[in-house]
């Protein structure tokens, strides 16, 4: 229950690969310096969901969502695999919790059935082209 503090995030997030981009949100791309299609991208859970950059140092959050669209650049399950590890990785920094879409704490079995749903994606994608 500890609020995430701006310049501690940003600091974090820069690690981790992401640049502060479109739709004032920062974005995970194909490579580490920014370049590249967008693999995912990370929102401030809370209204309005955005992050003002000029004011990090003000900012104080308590909660971060992470999301990845399909189809996307390159492989999605590695995709997947590096959205879900900067998550753990978030969590850890700052003492949080990952969550799944519903809010819950994500288990195993919930991480299994998201690999499953990408893995279902790619291949109605091949039946389909």
């Amino acid at each position: 229950h500890q609020e995430i503090q701006g310049r501690e995030l940003l600091s974090a997030l820069t690690v981790l690969g992401f640049k502060y981009g479109e739709m004032d949100i920062f974005h995970r791309h194909q490579d580490n310096a920014g370049n590249g299609a967008v693999l995912f991208s990370l929102a401030n859970m809370f209204n309005p969901g955005t992050f003002d950059i000029d004011n990090m140092d003000k900012l104080a959050t308590r909660g971060l969502s992470l999301f990845m669209t399909l189809p996307g650049p390159g492989e999605a399950l590695s995709n997947f695999n590096v959205m879900h590890n900067a998550a753990k990785k978030l969590a850890e920094e700052f003492g949080g919790q990952v969550l799944d879409g519903q809010r819950s704490v994500l288990t195993v079995q919930t991480v299994r059935h998201y690999v499953e749903r990408i893995r279902e994606f790619q291949r109605q994608r091949l039946i389909h082209g």
